[in-house]
């Protein structure tokens, strides 16, 4: 989903990203990219869903959910994080599982971790908020 608002160039536009992946292990993962070009703000929050499917760690429906938020600019070429990345929910039953925002060349990435021996699918959905010149 993209809406354009079609007055000027300046005007925000609101991009809806979707990723899933499945982890075995603790290796951390990207479920979604961002890209974020030069001069522009993006704004970004991306909320994170886990289920435990299988494995021989844990426990038989283990979950988590994060609810993420970040704003970005690329200045020279390198993206910087404004301000903090604010973890606005995060509810797991499992304290190794994790889920972040990350920064890999001129992109933001939605970054979850899971546990060894932890079968797990992660869903995200991303929100994002340029505002360019």
């Amino acid at each position: 989903l993209q809406l354009i608002s079609t007055a000027t160039n300046d005007d925000p536009i609101e991009r809806v990203l979707q990723g899933r992946a499945a982890t075995t292990d603790a290796t951390v993962t990207t479920l979604a990219t961002v890209a974020i070009p030069a001069s522009t703000t993006v704004h970004i929050e991306a909320h994170v869903t886990a289920r435990r499917t299988g494995g021989a760690a844990g426990t038989a429906e283990d979950g988590a959910g994060y609810i993420i938020d970040g704003t970005y600019k690329t200045v020279a070429g390198v993206v910087t994080l404004i301000g903090a990345l604010f973890l606005l929910y995060s509810a797991e039953d499992q304290i190794l599982w994790d889920a972040t925002l990350t920064i890999s060349g001129t992109n933001v990435l939605v970054s979850v971790t899971g546990a060894v021996n932890n079968n797990i699918t992660w869903h995200t959905t991303v929100r994002v908020w340029p505002v360019g010149s």
